[in-house]
């Protein structure tokens, strides 16, 4: 066992690291509407490798693991928000700056998605190493550019959008994780958490979407041109905030309904530890096969002899040796019976032996 365990989770992690390194090399080759499906496929493909990474049994290693691949889902993130606009459709959902329209905030929720399936799946532990990496998107733009034109080329401002960019992911795992890993909690009641965790953390969103775009703007270097900045950008800002609710809301609430219905589909019943990992089992088949086990009466093989005796006994002149030997017989099938199960219909089985010994002694009395 323990060397298939390892063989597993070699195999694991061997899956975690060529899909990290295709979302690394991958992401930033297409662009425009291509560039997107092929970003969606990434992230789809990233959620499709956490039961498998949930799989490594050495929680270091597993941890390492989920960090490399929210590196790279965080690194498809800024491969959409660099993506050139081609096409009318992108075009149309393209914000003042450049950087944040409707498709590339649809891909961060997409990531941001997947820490809550990973806290689902594993545990909220690991869903933090995952979100930790959302400063990523920020070091795909440096490294793109090899400057810090994308922060307006200030350091400071560079550290305050890293901070900013890993603390959404992790407010998203932190606001979510009860949730996501009650099974109880209704859909209505999901839905409302995660309409609130959207609200919450679009305050810190728009703080850093608000920061990239003033330092992209040189020209804004005073509180009274951020007043008109903020007063002539209002509407998108607005469209802005309309865009990463929808976006949040829909994939975590797909996460949601994808995990309970893998669940029922394969009627898979989970345990969560003390140590907070979760155990899968197929409790509910091993329930039905109890149940089944249960319904079959150990004693009815018995009864039905007995009842072919009694019948028999009543027909026609019995013989007092072999009456004698089958008597004999019945009590002992019945007190093998008796000593291996207690559930059946021990008392009938009795009852009839104990008539047929009456009728044998009144027989031949």
């Amino acid at each position: 066992m323990g060397k298939q365990s390892s063989a597993t989770g070699n195999v694991a992690l061997l899956c975690a690291v060529l899909i990290g390194i295709t979302n690394i090399y991958v992401s930033p080759i297409y662009g425009g509407t291509s560039g997107f499906v092929v970003m969606f496929l990434l992230m789809l493909i990233t959620a499709l490798a956490v039961p498998v990474v949930q799989l490594i049994p050495k929680h270091a290693v597993k941890f390492a693991a989920y960090i490399f691949l929210g590196f790279s889902a965080y690194w498809v993130v800024g491969a959409a928000t660099d993506l050139a606009y081609t096409t009318d459709l992108f075009e149309s959902f393209k914000y003042t700056s450049g950087s944040f329209g409707f498709l590339p905030i649809a891909i961060f929720a997409m990531a941001n998605a997947v820490v809550i399936l990973i806290a689902i799946v594993d545990s909220p532990r690991y869903g933090y190493g995952f979100a930790w990496m959302g400063f990523a998107f920020v070091v795909y733009n440096i490294a793109q550019t090899s400057n810090l034109d994308f922060v307006g080329g200030r350091p400071d401002m560079l550290l305050l959008v890293l901070l900013i960019s890993s603390l959404i992911p992790s407010l998203w795992c932190y606001l979510l994780a009860g949730a996501a890993r009650n099974l109880k909690f209704s859909a209505l009641n999901r839905f409302y958490t995660t309409l609130k965790a959207g609200f919450l953390t679009l305050a810190v969103f728009i703080p850093l979407v608000t920061i990239v775009t003033i330092s992209q703007h040189q020209n804004i270097d005073n509180f009274g041109e951020i007043g008109k900045f903020f007063a002539m950008a209002s509407g998108d800002l607005l469209k802005l905030c309309w865009y990463y609710l929808l976006s949040h809301v829909a994939f975590v609430m797909v996460v949601f309904f994808a995990n309970n219905l893998v669940l029922n589909a394969f009627d898979i019943e989970k345990e969560i530890t003390e140590a907070g990992d979760v155990i899968y089992h197929r409790a509910a088949k091993e329930d039905d096969e109890d149940d089944e086990a249960e319904e079959e009466n150990p004693y009815e093989s018995v009864i039905k002899d007995m009842k072919t005796f009694q019948n028999e006994f009543r027909k026609g002149n019995p013989n007092k040796l072999v009456c004698v030997q089958k008597v004999g017989k019945f009590k002992n099938e019945l007190d093998l019976l008796v000593s291996k199960y207690e559930y059946g219909t021990k008392d009938d089985a009795e009852k009839i032996l104990h008539q047929i010994e009456k009728n044998i002694e009144f027989a031949f009395k």
